[in-house]
């Protein structure tokens, strides 16, 4: 077994092997948890292979990962205050509790070192396998149906089986990737929101896509399009000249999302939009914020099951959104025309030229400055709103 890329994986054929297959878990989780994406498809040919020896030499109920906590929580006369340590905020233990958010590496790692749960009933799958499992809400279903999706509960299975093709398991089973999304967001519904999105993706053409062609300065010369009313457009042409699919899909309800970065069919480039707020500042950063996962983070997006879900209203401390996040800023307002942004208290003329000086629109230059100081009202009469639905949707 090496890093990134499964070698020489034999069968699980008795106690020796099984042992030996758990203590690899182990090491190329805490590889992952170190920064190793490229061992994830390790893990989960590991895993699989664990789990189906078990099944055939051990006919007993696995615990799944919520089930191994509480039973250990129940050994130890622990409360849910008690996991803060190991899982994060009070409002995160909740959400892993009650299932609406799956466990991260970290979190894996923090549970095993410090409660001594085995890291092979915390991968544990506990999420549906199938589409008849997945709880759609009607209005979910109708808001689709308004966008053109007309999918009732009992066609969920094959819509989603459409849009996910062979990653469909991975997609429903999704534990690598930990969305930037609020706490109150339904999954399900943003499965859906993704299944509609590369729905709609597979229906477009674009360029085999390279990626030695998407660079910084690809992503600068996009950021100047910004200047232009058909900017907008002209970006997602140049987009699909490159290979990569820009999709808008709107929000459904349950989800709060501004974009999202994914493959289709495990190779095909796909940014997807909402436009949840339709104003100009807002849709160049998060369609550059995605375009970055592709460049920074497309091995990790080429793992199974993987995709980076984005609510921009929240900060995040994760290490891969920040990078995007860093590059998009870059590629939007470079460091040499950053200074005014800085100033708490820069004025209407320092806020145009410093769009003068990156070449993008003031609007952007605007933005960057209220979400940097947290004043939503300084400077609102220089975001323009209100005109990319009508283009884009």
């Amino acid at each position: 077994m090496t890093s990134g890329k499964v070698t020489a994986v034999k069968p699980i054929h008795d106690a020796k092997d099984h042992d030996a297959a758990k203590r690899a878990i182990e090491k190329l989780m805490i590889e992952m948890s170190e920064g190793n994406s490229a061992v994830a498809d390790d893990i989960e040919v590991l895993v699989a292979l664990v789990e189906a020896y078990e099944r055939r030499n051990f006919p007993v109920h696995v615990p799944s990962a919520i089930e191994a906590i509480r039973f250990r929580m129940d050994q130890l006369g622990l409360t849910q205050r008690d996991l803060v340590p190991y899982i994060g905020s009070t409002a995160r233990v909740s959400d892993v509790m009650n299932g609406s958010r799956n466990l991260s590496t970290d979190m894996m790692r923090a549970l095993h070192e410090g409660l001594g749960i085995p890291y092979e009933a915390l991968m544990k799958r506990s999420s549906p396998s199938n589409g008849d499992q997945i709880d759609v809400k009607v209005p979910v279903l109708n808001k689709l149906k308004s966008i053109g999706f007309n999918v009732d509960k009992a066609q969920v299975t094959s819509f989603l089986n459409r849009a996910f093709g062979e990653q469909i398991t991975p997609a429903l089973n999704r534990k690598t990737r930990t969305p930037r999304a609020s706490g109150k967001t339904d999954y399900s519904s943003l499965l859906m929101w993704q299944a509609a999105v590369l729905t709609k993706a597979r229906s477009m053409s674009a360029a085999s896509f390279s990626h030695d062609h998407l660079s910084e300065d690809f992503l600068r010369s996009l950021a100047k399009l910004s200047l232009r009313k058909d900017g907008p457009m002209r970006a997602i042409e140049a987009f699909r000249e490159m290979g990569i699919v820009v999709v808008a899909v709107p929000v459904l309800p349950g989800t709060f999302l501004d974009g999202a970065a994914m493959l289709l069919d495990g190779k095909i480039p796909v940014i997807g939009l909402t436009l949840r707020h339709d104003r100009v500042d807002n849709f160049w950063f998060t369609l550059i914020h995605e375009a970055c996962h592709h460049y920074l983070h497309f091995d990790v997006l080429k793992s199974p099951g993987h995709a980076f879900f984005d609510e921009f209203d929240l900060k995040s401390e994760d290490r891969q959104e920040m990078e995007a996040d860093q590059m998009a800023l870059r590629s939007l307002i470079p460091e040499e025309c950053v200074t005014s942004i800085r100033n708490p208290y820069a004025s209407t003329d320092d806020i145009k030229s410093a769009a003068r000086c990156a070449g993008v629109h003031v609007s952007i230059a605007a933005g960057r400055w209220q979400k940097r100081h947290e004043n939503y009202k300084k400077f609102s009469r220089l975001i323009r709103r209100n005109t990319l639905r009508e283009q884009l949707l």
